[in-house]
């Protein structure tokens, strides 16, 4: 019987696996999920550029409206952590969306700027467990050897939302307003949890680190059904997982400042102090700086449009160069590249150099974004994996709490140049710490990552 089991062996048997229906499922259904989760996070620079124009809002008003997203959204991170690691990666998702839903169609409501900002901060709290879960939830699920492939597909449906949330304001903003925004943004992912509570699995991992054997061998089974002639685990598996087992039994405490765990700490929150308000200093502000340098909102939304677009090949480019060239490298190029693309966008003088550099800015910006995303969770122990990715992810939800009051001052003291200039030293500092503190994961099984970290 399964629960007489000292171990169900969940990290070797779901190494083994190719892609089965169970796995495609769990995709498509985190993917639902944090999809419109994204879309949510790129609508907003459509929607502050239409109530800039409209009066609705000012510079420092649409500072604020991103203040609080993020204040929300440090909160749901860190609390999403804490509930994924304590009672399962299932419990925090289903609730996550469902708040972020509710108040995202709050905000199509609010009558008043001041109200808007409140029902944001919760819906931001929604979003930051939406996105820590789906992300941490997939790494424990895709097969070792395609993590990368697989990780950079849900990047890639995931901000499939910023080409469509820009053409959507582009379509339905003159003609429906920037309300129209939230209620294509909050309702179609209520059938989204819907779905999720009836057909998503618990993480085997997780329930086999909470020693529910019984309910982690039945979620193995239901990746293993249907596929014939499983490969038998390897010796160095068994005995590998032997060691795990017999380090449980003594009860060996890790935590985040744990030898050997607490430097990914430390790396994890320096890469998200940083390349997060990078990232939406460019997505959330961009519509904003074509309005004040006199573009319409019809020529600002098309721009807007065509510039991420880019993030199509961005993902595309993500898949194939994660698991080929390594996480770590990757990280490390595309931050340089990122730096220098941050400074030639910010002293573009014309349509034409400010399209392309963006288009290339957003590019270049999915890459990393789809490679740290599953980087960070696979740098940390299974027991402590959720809370290690939410803590360094609520670091980067803090740095955007304050950054877009430090955007407007440099915007209006600087004008753009000033705040790509500070871009470009975001992203230098982000490539020389993953050089100096970084440890390659790329083929590795989690557990193998785990045993390397804590050494």
């Amino acid at each position: 019987m399964a629960e007489q089991r000292k171990s169900v062996m969940a990290g070797p048997r779901m190494d083994r696996l190719p892609m089965t229906k169970t796995h495609y499922k769990s995709f498509f259904l985190i993917a639902g999920g944090s999809f419109f989760d994204g879309f949510d996070l790129y609508l907003a620079g459509g929607v502050l550029a239409a109530m800039a124009a409209g009066g609705f809002s000012s510079v420092t008003g649409n500072a604020t409206f991103i203040s609080f997203t993020f204040i929300g959204l440090y909160f749901g991170t860190l609390l999403a952590g804490y509930f994924g690691d304590k009672f399962g990666r299932k419990f925090a998702m289903k609730y996550t969306l469902l708040i972020y839903s509710a108040a995202t169609c709050a905000c199509a409501l609010a009558p008043e700027f001041s109200h808007l900002v409140i029902y944001r901060a919760i819906a931001g709290f929604g979003l930051g467990g939406v996105i820590i879960t789906g992300y941490t939830f997939w790494v424990e699920l895709s097969p070792k050897n395609t993590r990368g492939f697989w990780f950079s597909a849900l990047s890639f449906l995931v901000n499939l939302s910023q080409p469509l949330a820009a053409l959507l304001a582009l379509v339905v903003i003159p003609t429906y307003g920037w309300r129209s925004m939230f209620w294509i943004a909050g309702i179609p992912p209520i059938l989204i949890w819907l779905l999720q509570l009836k057909f998503m699995p618990e993480s085997p991992r997780w329930l086999e680190e909470q020693h529910r054997l019984e309910e982690a061998e039945s979620a193995l089974q239901q990746f293993e059904k249907g596929i014939p002639d499983l490969p038998p685990l390897t010796q160095t598996e068994i005995v590998r997982e032997g060691e795990k087992t017999e380090q449980s039994a003594a009860e060996k405490k890790v935590s985040l400042w744990s030898p050997g765990i607490r430097k990914m700490t430390f790396l994890s929150i320096i890469i998200s102090l940083l390349y997060l308000p990078a990232w939406f200093t460019f997505t959330a502000w961009v519509p904003t700086f074509f309005i004040k340098e006199g573009f319409s909102q019809v020529m600002t939304f098309g721009v807007t449009f065509f510039i991420m677009l880019g993030a199509i090949p961005g993902n595309i480019l993500a898949a194939w160069v994660s698991d080929k060239f390594g996480r770590k490298k990757t990280i490390i190029a595309d931050a340089v590249v990122l730096a220098f693309l941050s400074l030639l966008y910010g002293y573009s003088t014309n349509i034409y150099t400010m399209s392309a550099f963006g288009f290339a800015f957003i590019m270049g910006g999915n890459v990393l974004i789809a490679v740290i995303m599953g980087y960070i969770p696979e740098l940390f122990p299974t027991s402590v994996r959720m809370m290690g990715a939410s803590l360094a992810n609520s670091f980067g939800r803090a740095g955007t709490i304050a950054s877009p009051f430090m955007i407007a001052y440099l915007f209006n003291s600087g004008g753009k140049a000033a705040v790509f200039i500070s871009s470009f030293i975001m992203y230098v500092i982000i490539a020389i710490c993953v050089a100096i503190l970084g440890r390659e994961t790329t083929n590795k099984s989690l557990e193998s990552i785990e045993k390397e970290v804590e050494a």
